[in-house]
């Protein structure tokens, strides 16, 4: 008899004898549903960095060319320098402080922020395309450019502080204080990573061509 079988048979005589009806109801969902695949939350993670990318492509608009590829490559360069530094060091310092926090929970939360974030930017690529191709100024395109990136890295970075705060629910006051700065210091550093990649590598922010 295979291990889900015997949880199967496990789960139904659970049932047939709990006296609660929710208790029982708790039971078959644990039995029956399985957890949402690790692959699930590189999946959503790779969309955000895809759906960012036609951002760039908005930004690219305005050169064209070769200038077309390396916008769609620099608008989801600052979402995946945060997801791929900052999100690990943030994760150890919390496993140092003891928080209940396990990798896949991470993993979900920054792939909640960076899809957020690309959504956002994919929103609104069709309106900064037509800024940046009609603004004749491109102190004010650069600007408007700069504003879109900032709007969304600051709503998905919301989202994955959101997410870890659900998971970190119920800790003791101490560990909290502990996990309070270590996000702040988390928080301050992404956003300090994100704009060095857009700034460096976006020829319409003023990256190198």
């Amino acid at each position: 008899m295979t291990y889900e079988s015997q949880a199967l048979d496990a789960g139904a005589l659970d049932l047939g004898s709990s006296p609660n009806p929710s208790a029982a109801t708790e039971v078959r969902s644990s039995v029956l549903v399985p957890s949402e695949p690790l692959g699930h939350e590189f999946s959503r993670l790779a969309s955000g960095l895809a759906l960012a990318a036609v951002y760039g492509l908005a930004l690219g608009a305005r050169s064209g060319g070769v200038g077309l590829l390396r916008h769609a490559l620099g608008a989801p360069l600052g979402l995946a320098v945060v997801a791929a530094v900052a999100a690990p060091a943030l994760f150890v310092r919390l496993a140092l402080i003891n928080a209940p926090l396990r990798p896949a929970q991470m993993v979900g939360a920054v792939a909640q922020g960076t899809f957020t974030a690309g959504l956002v930017l994919a929103g609104l690529a069709p309106a900064v395309a037509m800024l940046v191709v009609s603004i004749e100024s491109a102190a004010a395109a650069a600007w408007m450019s700069g504003l879109g990136l900032w709007l969304a890295g600051g709503i998905g970075l919301f989202n994955l502080l959101a997410a870890l705060r659900q998971h970190l629910a119920g800790i003791d006051f101490r560990t909290s204080s502990r996990g309070f700065v270590a996000v702040a210091i988390f928080s301050a550093l992404a956003c300090a990573l994100a704009a060095r990649a857009w700034y460096a590598w976006l020829p319409l922010l003023g990256g190198a061509s």
